[in-house]
């Protein structure tokens, strides 16, 4: 599927039920059920397993930005998962 940024257009792996499984387990441990808040250091991990798991080849796909562009890139990314599992929910 491609996912449409502000630094480009970018082609990325669909998640599978279990791809789908494997975030979930990574966002549980990244946020803190009792205060809703986030460990920084837990959400980069989420960043960097969205990061392997959308591109065949990490290197080519980003190394052309700096790392702020990298982690925006992701995001966008990760949001359009979970957008994507919302509307399977539906």
């Amino acid at each position: 599927m491609t996912i449409k940024t502000n630094h480009g257009s970018f082609e990325v792996r669909e998640l599978t039920f279990a791809d789908r499984r494997k975030l979930h387990r990574l966002e549980v441990k990244a946020v803190d059920l009792k205060t809703g808040e986030m460990d920084t250091n837990e959400f980069y991990n989420v960043l960097e397993w969205v990061m392997e798991h959308a591109f065949e080849d990490v290197e080519k796909a980003l190394a052309h930005l700096d790392d702020n562009k990298i982690d925006e890139v992701l995001i966008a990314i990760y949001n359009s998962y979970k957008q994507g599992v919302a509307k399977k929910k539906n």
